[in-house]
């Protein structure tokens, strides 16, 4: 029995092993590194970088958090953020059914932020945009658990079956609307803080036995090294 469940464990490892580039269950960027994570608006002359604020964030004093800006006009216009590195990947496959997130409006107008997931940079790139996530000014920080079930996804662009999609960039955009993955042109400035990709309930289960299997092993090797 013992090693029954020890085989589970070390299943249980194997979920957690990343390869580079991809996206892991239960993976969470919360930027008390200093860093914003290799989340970025491209660096364009002219747009307000992503920044990492040292202190303020849902936590409070000492609680990192990246901004983002907008000014509503040319390139600095949208109010948008991506990533191409940690959280590309396959989502179903690996077992990745929602994203966690804490959002603030730090601007004056409402703002209307959604997840949109594509296969690849550029314009034109079909995917889906998430469900909205309302954030009206002045709100302070909200938390928000943005389901990835397929009924709750918007595609654009004619992409692929969500379960054969392979995520290429993830951003977070304002966009009220859903004709695009790029979001709407505003002027505001949005933190955000703790995005966790959250696992299929199965692997949770499958983790917590894991770690308490090992802890009883761990127990009984002590037992019987006192004999």
């Amino acid at each position: 029995m013992a090693r029954k469940y020890f085989a589970l464990f070390l299943f249980a490892l194997l979920l957690l092993v990343r390869p580079a580039d991809a996206v892991v269950v239960g993976q969470i960027d919360d930027f008390q590194d200093g860093t914003t994570a290799n989340w970025t608006n491209g660096a364009i002359i002219g747009i307000t970088p992503v920044t990492n604020i040292a202190t303020g964030g849902p936590a409070g004093a000492g609680d990192r958090f990246i901004q983002i800006t907008s000014d509503g006009n040319g390139a600095g216009g949208r109010l948008t953020v991506f990533n191409r590195d940690q959280w590309l990947g396959d989502y179903v496959t690996g077992g990745i059914t929602a994203v966690e997130v804490d959002l603030r409006n730090q601007g004056a107008v409402n703002l209307s932020i959604r997840l949109a997931f594509k296969n690849g940079p550029g314009n034109g790139v079909p995917g889906y945009l998430s469900q909205v996530m309302s954030l009206p000014a002045g709100s302070g920080w909200q938390h928000f658990t943005i389901s990835l079930a397929p009924a709750n996804l918007i595609p654009v662009g004619n992409p692929s079956a969500w379960n054969q999609f392979f995520i290429g960039e993830v951003r977070f955009i304002n966009a009220p609307g859903t004709g695009d993955l790029n979001g709407t042109p505003v002027v505001g400035q949005l933190g955000i803080d703790n995005i966790h990709a959250v696992p299929e309930p199965a692997i949770t289960a499958l983790l917590a036995v894991g770690s308490f299997t090992a802890v009883g092993l761990s127990l009984r090797r002590r037992q019987f090294g006192k004999h």
